[in-house]
């Protein structure tokens, strides 16, 4: 059986992948539907959010598997104390265990801006592959072949789809970062 220490890590690893993947998201939305930069102090507080989050939901386990631990223990007497309830009331208490420690951990994680920090640049680098993955394959879309035999007829429709769309939100977006209202 691994140990609680073990049992720990591997929980934190999950729990910290977890909320680096949502981080990553919330920047991914930040940067492609709401145009907003990259503000470490925004997603700073969005990363802290999601490890109290977690803090509480494995403080919530812990009570649960507490409360559970006693009701079973108060089930039976010494009489017909089985192995496998004796196994069962360990296995309650080593869970309940586990669930605090995970969140003691958490709670230092969230509370440790450089572990903050570190957690905010791989949530960043995540998004930006993604974003940039994401911006080629629609690149690769756009891409016309001179050839094409209605490139001629297309163009002028793929030139006014450049100026609405995408010159548009260029324009928009420059203006909101301005502050100029031009």
């Amino acid at each position: 059986m691994a140990s609680i220490e073990r049992i720990v890590e591997e929980g934190l690893l999950i729990a910290l992948s977890a909320v680096r993947m949502a981080v990553k998201n919330h920047i991914i939305v930040g940067a492609l539907r709401e145009h907003r930069d990259f503000a470490s102090a925004d997603y700073a507080a969005a990363a802290r959010t999601e490890l109290n989050r977690l803090v509480s939901q494995n403080e919530e386990d812990a009570e649960r598997a507490g409360r559970q631990r006693r009701d079973l223990a108060r089930q039976w007497s010494a009489f017909e104390a089985t192995d496998d309830r004796k196994l069962d009331v360990r296995q309650l208490g080593l869970r309940r265990r586990v669930h605090l420690e995970l969140a003691a951990a958490l709670s230092a994680v969230a509370d440790d801006d450089e572990q903050v920090a570190g957690l905010l640049e791989h949530a960043r680098q995540d998004a930006s592959e993604e974003i940039g993955s994401a911006l080629a394959a629609r690149l690769a879309d756009q891409t016309v072949d001179r050839r094409e035999p209605d490139y001629a007829q297309r163009r002028a429709e793929r030139i006014r789809t450049l100026v609405s769309t995408d010159l548009a939100a260029l324009r928009s977006n420059r203006r909101a970062g301005s502050g100029s209202g031009r």
